[in-house]
């Protein structure tokens, strides 16, 4: 009777060891699994700014073109960088930017969301003695793309308020307008980040120059500068400020047919 009592309760006790044990394998695989699926899209968007960087550099070569706003725009057709400085003295462009993928995790007990992985990569396009360019892209840590991707978030409300506004309302497609739509006042809740430099209106288009600057109070100590002109500029701690030119713009009497106000980095103001 012992015994049978004995052998009873060993069973009793190897039933939760093993639940306990199958639950913790559970686990580790779960985690395994999700770890493995977060460095593959690592790998996946490292892959991506190297294919990136290869077609730039075949389009700078294949454009002909010698002037820098031109050779800015190439860059951000492929890269979309938000931040495009160049360098007179290297004849280098450099572009920062963000890349980003949603990676679908598996779950043990309670369902959790797909995760968003980052990686940040700065592109840099030389030109060789000749027409061709070569290229290097470089990783970075994810501070130093903040302000590249603050500056891409205030393109693309510059771009909206302007798409907000009617034809039919002349007059505020004017420097002044525009200005006013971007000011803090009309969007609370932080400091001036753009400046209107010009509004030039002819027959179909208005065309802004606006110069967006990312604030330095976001800016961390570790941050690198980083500039839009091609020359830097003195700033007592030889950090110049995260800033970009973009041209806006805005085609009118489409009607519903394509994008009416379109948005492209530029070299200066």
């Amino acid at each position: 009777m012992r015994r049978t009592l004995a052998n009873g309760c060993l069973v009793l006790l190897m039933i939760p060891a093993a639940l306990l044990a199958y639950f913790w394998f559970t686990v580790w695989h779960t985690g395994h699994e999700n770890d493995r699926r977060r460095q593959d899209a690592l790998d996946s968007l490292l892959d991506q700014a190297h294919e990136a960087a290869d077609r730039t550099t075949d389009a700078l070569t294949r454009s002909g073109d010698t002037g820098t706003d031109a050779l800015t725009g190439v860059v951000w057709k492929h890269t979309r960088s938000p931040v495009i400085t160049y360098d007179e003295e290297r004849r280098a462009f450099t572009a920062v930017a963000a890349r980003a993928a949603m990676v679908e995790q598996e779950s043990v007990l309670l369902a959790i969301g797909p995760d968003m992985v980052k990686r940040c990569f700065t592109y840099t396009y030389v030109r060789r003695p000749g027409p061709g360019w070569t290229s290097k892209v470089t990783e970075q840590d994810a501070e130093v793309c903040g302000g590249s991707s603050w500056i891409g978030d205030r393109a693309r409300i510059a771009q909206e308020e302007m798409e907000g506004m009617e034809e039919r309302e002349a007059a505020r497609l004017t420097r002044a307008g525009l200005q006013q739509a971007l000011d803090p006042a009309a969007r609370p809740g932080g400091e001036k980040w753009a400046d209107v430099r010009s509004v030039v209106r002819e027959e179909r288009t208005v065309v802004a120059v606006v110069l967006l600057r990312y604030p330095d109070r976001y800016r961390s100590p570790s941050s690198p500068p980083s500039r839009s002109r091609s020359r830097s500029r003195s700033q007592g701690d030889g950090a110049a400020p995260v800033e970009q030119c973009y041209r806006l713009t805005r085609f009118l009497g489409l009607q519903g047919v394509g994008k009416p106000v379109t948005a492209v980095p530029v070299t200066a103001c």
